[in-house]
């Protein structure tokens, strides 16, 4: 915690480089009035194209559009959506963030490798084929992600143990080879084979596959020092974090040609970079209430022919407003006067209003390190990465590719020393404000144009010169309580645009004695689809509870006295609380005292945000666990089986996988069926057995008594039947399945089933062989068929009235 003195202290050397002193984007939109245009007049009276930046880049055009597709499979998010799809075969939910698939494979198990030996050396195995498997997952996005990440990375571990014993320590790296199941079983042991064939089961569902030829794509490296993330999951998930809000809500709206991009180095485009209702930054002008933007003399110290701006905008607009029907000949037509929108000034106000806004810096570099004449040196167009307004995946990487590509022969020849590039040579022009600020974030920058590694390939530091703006008037800019309530307002909107699921509220209040403090508070909402919900839960004390729920593990985190259930248009449930701002995770980053450390409390609470998919699971375990949503019967029912809870001493029970991650769970029942007892031929008896009317028979006759007990109309959906020879016997087996997506009820009708009346051997017996002789009796002709409801039915019904 900072003393008073250590406070004066930071508030003076603030004061003391007021000028240059790197501030972090504001929310704050500004545009043009005309005493701000006399900053420029100057420029516009006497522009002439070889007076301003990149003239020669641009052939004296005063702007470029180039086209910027964001769906086909060259565009980052092209490339991410045809992973998911056409790659990985997901169906995506992009509104949602969810994807699902539902998989078919034959099980990996012992029982299966038997099989297969045994078909390979030419022996039966009783007319049993291998084992098929189907089943169905349905995730969030992100989670996806880490679960095939953890999956790839333990299959790679067994493989190399695998290849370890096989070729006796000499060849770990050789663990994408083929193995024979022979050497598979000899390389591990019995808990290690049948944990190798629970890792290959959840590639076959999760990522279609187990063969290495199809998951090699998704190992990036096979470098060990990398420490787990050397699978292109964490890639992946990290693009999905960075881009999922846009990506919710545009990716149904998006076709290839929806936008392009316009690049200018007209000064009024260059200095209204912060000047659209769509664009926030710090570069404002102060022509509105509440400004006091000091940055805004970067945006006109760029504007004097130091710089370039990047603009997103549609291309049908464009083309419209140009009355063109490409943006080669719409290009041709946007060379004079004003382009976009200007309230303001609406006599020269332009059609066009963008989405997105980035910067291309103005660098020269010289023949010397310390340069006679900074007109001299060779000029090179260098994009920010930072980018403004809507956050457009791919918006950057493709101005980099088009700055490369144009400044191909410039860049090749750019000054070395003892080889590698001497950024002592270059200088940065324009506005102080920089994004990625100082020697290392434009060492940065140039690494990234080059498509280098910037610790590597470079000497020296790049530097800055200032002079443009150091002449400019700042008069306008507010006093220190003023432009911090800007700063803070800007990065509190700013921050709350990023988080997913948190969000942020500051206030810059006066302490009475000459200095200031920032009062915050913090929250997190997770937003539920009502139709989630089996039944809405009061907001107190529902609220709090939920959330002691995840104070219980986490510690106290949340201030669970502020949790709170909101119901929002007869569509949404929203709940959410106050987060504990002196918790450890959280500490003295809550005592702020100046922007710079409110940003940092905000990048605490990003932190937090990432850890959003964990306290979601435990609010939504603890609403199902009160019978809030649906499903929690299912999670029940799957926490009894795994802890053997599930008592059936008939029925053999099983789920999926550890049961907050389950989705399915059966229960079969076997009966033996003598042809000879029966008076019908194997051929006949397993004709009956493998018909539909026999499946539906049996199931409903199974269901009969439990859906009476508990009064529904549902049935059970059957997820597997089989007859096999079993010595003189045929073997019938019936499975029934129930999932997560089932409605409570089912869920229960699963549960009666197997613990209630029907989990009796006697019953069962009589009730399969009721059945069975009830459908040879059907296929006797009528004269001959029997009434069997007076001695046979009266033999099991006596089990079932008990």
């Amino acid at each position: 915690m900072l003393n008073d003195e250590q406070i004066l202290l930071k508030t003076a050397k603030l004061l003391e480089n007021f000028d240059i002193s790197g501030k972090k984007p504001e929310k704050l939109l500004r545009e043009l009035d005309d005493i701000e245009m006399e900053a420029i007049e100057d420029v516009l009276d006497n522009m002439k194209g070889e007076d301003l930046a990149f003239n020669s880049l641009f052939n004296g055009d005063m702007r470029k559009v180039i086209d910027f597709p964001t769906m086909d499979n060259q565009s980052e998010l092209g490339q991410f959506a045809e992973e998911l799809d056409r790659v990985l075969k997901l169906n995506v939910d992009w509104e949602k963030g969810m994807v699902s698939a539902q998989r078919e494979w034959t099980e990996n198990s012992i029982e299966n490798d038997e099989k297969l030996v045994a078909s390979i050396m030419g022996h039966g195995m009783g007319g049993e084929g291998p084992k098929k498997v189907n089943r169905k997952f349905q995730m969030k996005i992100g989670k996806y992600f880490a679960k095939l990440d953890k999956l790839l990375q333990d299959y790679k571990k067994m493989r190399r143990k695998i290849a370890h014993e096989v070729w006796e320590g000499r060849n770990d790296n050789a663990w994408t080879a083929s193995f024979s199941i022979g050497q598979i079983k000899d390389s591990l042991s019995t808990d290690e084979l049948k944990r190798l064939y629970q890792i290959q089961n959840g590639l076959e569902l999760y990522a279609g596959t187990d063969s290495i030829a199809g998951l090699n794509r998704y190992y990036t490296g096979y470098d060990e020092s990398q420490k787990g993330n050397h699978t292109k999951m964490p890639q992946l998930a990290k693009y999905w974090q960075e881009n999922a809000g846009y990506i919710k809500k545009e990716i149904g709206n998006l076709t290839n040609d929806k936008y392009s991009i316009i690049i200018s180095r007209h000064p009024v485009d260059v200095m209204r970079m912060s000047d659209f209702d769509k664009i926030s930054s710090c570069h404002s002008p102060p022509s509105r209430a509440g400004s006091g933007q000091q940055y805004y003399k970067c945006a006109v110290a760029e504007a004097r022919g130091h710089g370039a701006v990047v603009y997103v905008v549609e291309t049908e607009d464009l083309l419209q407003a140009t009355n063109t029907g490409n943006i080669e000949s719409a290009e041709q037509e946007i060379q004079d006067g004003e382009l976009f929108r200007d309230d303001k000034r609406p006599m020269v106000s332009g059609p066009l209003e963008p989405y997105t806004r980035g910067r291309l810096r103005q660098v020269r570099y010289y023949d010397s390190d310390e340069p006679k004449r900074w007109d001299d040196g060779t000029e090179i167009a260098m994009p920010e990465k930072r980018i403004y307004g809507a956050n457009i995946p791919g918006f950057t990487d493709k101005v980099v590719a088009w700055a490369r590509e144009s400044q191909e022969s410039t860049l090749a020849s750019l000054p070395q020393k003892d080889n590698k590039i001497n950024l002592d040579r270059f200088y940065l022009f324009g506005g102080s404000y920089e994004d990625t600020g100082h020697a290392a974030g434009r060492r940065a920058l140039m690494a990234k144009l080059l498509g280098m590694r910037s610790s590597i390939d470079f000497t020296g530091d790049m530097r800055q010169n200032t002079h443009t703006e150091d002449a400019l008037d700042v008069n306008a800019i507010s006093g220190i309580v003023g432009r911090y309530r800007n700063e803070v307002e800007q990065i509190q909107n700013e921050w709350n645009d990023h988080y997913a699921a948190v969000g942020v509220d500051a206030a810059v209040e006066e302490d009475g004695e000459g200095g200031v403090y920032i009062d915050v508070n913090a929250r997190i909402t997770f937003e539920y689809d009502i139709e989630e919900f089996s039944s809405l839960p009061n907001s107190y004390p529902t609220g709090m509870f939920a959330f002691d729920n995840i104070n219980d593990i986490y510690g106290d985190i949340f201030d669970t006295d502020s949790g709170f259930v909101n119901k929002f248009s007869n569509t949404t449930v929203h709940i959410g609380c106050r987060f504990n701002l002196n918790h450890p995770d959280i500490g003295e980053s809550a005592l702020m005292y100046d922007p710079d450390g409110f940003n940092d409390f905000c990048q605490e609470l990003d932190k937090l945000d990432d850890k959003r998919d964990g306290y979601k699971y435990y609010i939504d375990e603890f609403l199902k666990r009160e019978g809030y949503l649906e499903g929690g019967v299912y999670l029940t029912l799957a926490r009894e089986i795994e802890d053997g809870e599930m008592s059936s001493y008939e029925w053999d029970v099983r789920y999926d996988g550890e049961y907050e991650e389950s989705y399915e769970s059966t229960a079969a029942v076997s009966h033996d069926f003598n042809p000879g007892a029966l008076g019908v031929s194997p051929q006949v008896l397993f004709q009956i057995l493998d018909s539909r009317d026999w499946s539906l028979f049996i199931r409903e006759e199974l269901l009969k008594r439990p859906r009476e007990d508990l009064g529904v109309e549902y049935y059970l959906d059957i997820g597997n039947s089989s007859a096999v020879a079993s010595g003189e016997d045929i073997k019938y087996t019936i499975e029934f399945k129930i999932t997560a997506d089932d409605p409570d009820a089912r869920v229960e009708l699963f549960r009666e089933l197997v613990t209630g009346v029907m989990d009796d051997e006697d019953v069962l017996n009589n009730l399969f062989d009721w059945a069975m002789k009830q459908m040879l009796n059907a296929r006797l002709p009528a004269g001959q068929q029997q009434d069997l409801n007076e001695h046979l039915v009266k033999t099991w019904k006596r089990f079932l009235s008990r």
